[in-house]
């Protein structure tokens, strides 16, 4: 078959090849899915066992905790079990409290202890996120009928057993089954919002600022910068219980927040004046190295591997574009313009400036990253 039909053995082979890299492709873009997938499957198959070894009446409880906790990274999950016991504890104590203080079996006592039991709680909740699982739980002691059937303090001290099982399990499932670090999603997150202000820059070097709306681009750019603030505050967590030792994201964050701040004031810039064909070719090129520079880090990022060596390009643009600036005052063509809009082109100057000092300083964030990672 191979020699009598080279051609078709070819084709087969390319297919196989193909067919095994577009799976490859498809099972890197979906690992992080399918890891959260089997570390949660593992958390409530885990729990549901220790559960009915327990013996606790009611083990949908701790599986349903343990589901809860079990989150996208280890610093997410800590937080999540933090929040989950306590607000638990609290909704129990004091639901159990009430369930003995006040009786309750009739329809209007049952709603003054109902009343009892919810507003201190939800007004604890409504004071910190950590507590909203309060009142639901005081819900439950309070009315549910295994609570009549067993007792408050019996039910409530079940109730407390259960979460505090699911919590366990569900952060050592976090802990154990393929651990995610928040460092690390942040370090992959920073990447996406670095590669989102590069496609404004294109946009912005084309004077195209209708381009960037159209596309939604500020509005992702600052969504992706809530979520690394998300993973950044569950790094810290991770760092606090000694579950990691990786640099500190914060100050990437920060530099990223601050060149969104340079795409900001650039796009409102050049959509007010008119640079014209002696201004508008170097602030292409300025644009253009800072999206080139933006991607470069942005690999670099993924990678976790050493930043590139600083382009010249963007700081010979920006000579460029003051050099345009000195010859429209030499030949005395500012004049022309407004007030505002002189103001607007040298403003410009000055917002480059500080887009290649916010560029660099994401560079040395990013190499900070790869010191200790």
């Amino acid at each position: 078959m191979t020699t009598r039909f080279p051609f078709a053995q070819r084709l087969r082979t390319w297919l196989q090849t193909r067919l095994q890299t577009r799976l490859q492709i498809r099972l890197t873009a979906r690992r992080a899915i399918l890891t959260q997938a089997a570390r949660m499957t593992v958390a409530s198959l885990a729990t549901y066992v220790f559960a009915e070894a327990l013996g606790l009446p009611q083990a949908f409880w701790a599986v349903v905790s343990a589901l809860i906790v079990t989150q996208g990274s280890l610093g997410g999950s800590l937080k999540a079990a933090f929040d989950r016991f306590l607000g638990s504890v609290l909704g129990a104590v004091y639901g159990g409290a009430v369930a003995l203080a006040l009786p309750h079996q009739g329809s209007v006592s049952s709603a003054v202890a109902l009343v009892v039991a919810v507003a201190p709680l939800a007004v604890a909740a409504a004071h910190s996120a950590g507590f909203r699982v309060a009142p639901i739980t005081a819900v439950i002691v309070l009315l549910s009928t295994t609570g009549a059937t067993l007792g408050p303090l019996v039910f409530a001290l079940d109730r407390i057993l259960e979460v505090g099982l699911g919590c366990a399990i569900g952060l050592a499932a976090s802990l154990l089954v393929a651990p995610a670090r928040a460092t690390r999603a942040a370090r992959g997150q920073a990447a996406r919002t670095a590669r989102l202000l590069a496609d404004q820059f294109d946009a912005l070097g084309r004077l195209d600022v209708a381009a960037i709306d159209a596309a939604a681009l500020p509005l992702a750019t600052r969504r992706s910068l809530d979520r690394l603030e998300v993973l950044v505050a569950e790094a810290a967590r991770e760092r606090r219980s000694r579950l990691a030792a990786e640099a500190d994201p914060g100050p990437l964050a920060r530099t990223l927040l601050r060149l969104r701040h340079d795409a900001v004031v650039l796009r409102r810039a050049t959509r007010e004046v008119d640079l014209g064909p002696d201004l508008a070719g170097p602030w292409l090129s300025a644009a253009q190295a800072a999206a080139l520079r933006l991607r470069a880090l942005a690999a670099a990022l993924d990678a976790r591997g050493h930043p590139p060596a600083e382009d010249p390009a963007l700081a010979d643009a920006i000579a460029a574009y003051r050099a345009a600036i000195d010859e429209r005052r030499r030949r005395h063509l500012t004049r022309d313009l407004s007030i505002d809009g002189v103001g607007q082109i040298f403003w410009i100057a000055f917002s480059l400036d500080q887009l290649r000092r916010n560029l660099d300083d994401l560079a040395a964030r990013a190499a900070e990253g790869v010191a200790t990672g």
